[in-house]
C-alpha cells in the first residue's frame, strides 16, 4: 500500500491531438489531507482533476490510487474504486429530488444509500432543513453545490475531487462552501480542490500546489504559500481576496 492516496507522476495530458495542457504535472495527497490547487486561468487546474478522473487523454506519466495505477480508467470504474468527482457546472440532476440525486450517486452500492444519506445530511444541515424530497432544480446555487458534493460522497470515496466549489456563489455562500469542504475533510475524506479564490483556499488546505503552464510551479503548506512573496506577487495579487 502506498503512502499516498493519490499520486500524479510527471503527467502530460491534453484534449486535442498534439496540444498538452499538463506538461509534467506532479501531485501527491496523503490519507486525510486537504490539497488546494491554485493558479492563473488556463494553467491546467481543472485538467489536473480531470486527469485523475479519466476525463482527459494522458499521453505520458501515471496516476495512482493507493499505489495502484488508474491512468485512463473509465469514470464508473474510478467511482467503484473510491474516487468522487464534483464538476464545476451541471453537477446535479435538476428534475430529481435531493434523495433521488443521492440514490444516483450510490447506485453501485444501493444497500448503503440510507446510511450514507444520514452521513451526508449530518454534514449539510441546511440541506436537511430544505427537505430530502425537494427538487434539486428549485434549490439555490449554494444548496445545489451541497447536493453535488453529497452525491459524490454516497460511495464513501477515498478521495473527493472538487472543481471550484465556490464558483458563482455569493460571498457568504462561498464561506459556507469552504466550511463544508473542511467538514468533509475532517470526516476523514482526502480532498483535492481546485479554486479561483486562492487566498481562501490556502487558508483551509493542508498543502497547496500553484500551477503555471501545466506544471506545478510551487508547492508547500497553505500557510507557507500564503506568505511566500513570489506567490503573493505572481498569483495572490490577482487571484481572489
Amino acid at each position: 500500500m502506498s503512502d499516498y492516496v493519490v499520486e500524479l507522476d510527471n503527467v502530460h495530458a491534453g484534449y486535442l491531438p498534439g496540444v498538452n495542457i499538463l506538461n509534467g504535472a506532479n501531485l501527491t495527497a496523503a490519507k486525510g489531507e486537504l490539497i488546494g490547487i491554485i493558479g492563473p486561468n488556463g494553467a491546467g487546474k481543472s485538467t489536473m482533476l480531470k486527469a485523475i478522473f479519466g476525463q482527459v487523454k494522458i499521453r505520458e506519466g501515471a496516476v495512482r490510487l493507493n499505489g495502484e495505477e488508474i491512468t485512463g480508467l473509465r469514470a464508473n470504474k474510478l467511482v467503484a474504486k473510491g474516487v468522487g468527482f464534483v464538476p464545476q457546472t451541471n453537477n446535479v440532476f435538476p428534475s430529481l429530488t435531493v434523495a433521488e440525486n443521492f440514490q444516483m450517486g450510490g447506485y453501485q452500492r444501493p444497500k448503503a444509500v440510507a446510511e450514507r444519506t444520514d452521513f451526508v445530511m449530518s454534514i449539510f444541515p441546511d440541506l436537511a432543513k430544505r427537505g430530502i424530497n425537494t427538487r434539486a432544480g428549485s434549490l439555490s446555487g449554494g444548496e445545489r453545490q451541497m447536493v453535488a458534493m453529497g452525491r459524490a460522497l454516497m460511495m464513501d470515496p477515498y478521495v473527493l475531487l472538487l472543481d471550484e466549489p465556490s464558483a458563482g456563489l455569493s460571498p457568504s455562500r462561498q464561506d459556507e462552501a469552504f466550511l463544508r469542504v473542511s467538514e468533509i475533510n475532517k470526516a476523514g475524506v482526502t480532498t483535492i480542490m481546485v479554486e479561483q479564490n486562492a487566498r481562501r483556499c490556502l487558508q483551509i488546505c493542508d498543502r497547496g500546489y500553484v500551477l503555471d503552464q501545466g506544471r506545478d510551479a510551487y508547492t508547500g503548506t497553505g500557510r507557507d504559500l500564503l506568505n511566500d512573496p513570489k506567490v503573493i506577487g505572481l498569483y495572490l495579487g490577482t487571484l481572489g481576496t
